[in-house]
């Protein structure tokens, strides 16, 4: 898995991406202080939005959000 601080292809930079985390909904018990692993990537130049938050990982939420945007850059249908 690639790390945090880089993206995976030459599509993406740093600085064009907003991320955002917040904590996930729980009811307690086992699932108490997990952390937040829900996480928005946005890349501000084209608008587009990724929202993960189905791993228990916060660094693994932000890299399919990652992957999320890069799909979508590469995307036949998308016309910036």
């Amino acid at each position: 898995m690639p790390s945090d601080q880089t993206p995976r292809s030459g599509l993406l930079s740093d600085a064009d991406l907003l991320i955002e985390k917040w904590p996930r909904d729980f009811v307690g018990g086992q699932h108490v202080g997990l952390g937040s692993p829900g996480v928005k990537v946005t890349h501000e130049p084209s608008g587009l939005v990724a929202i993960s938050q189905h791993c228990r990982s916060q660094s693994r939420n932000r890299a399919v959000a990652i992957a999320m945007i890069e799909g979508g850059l590469t995307c036949p249908e998308y016309q910036p």
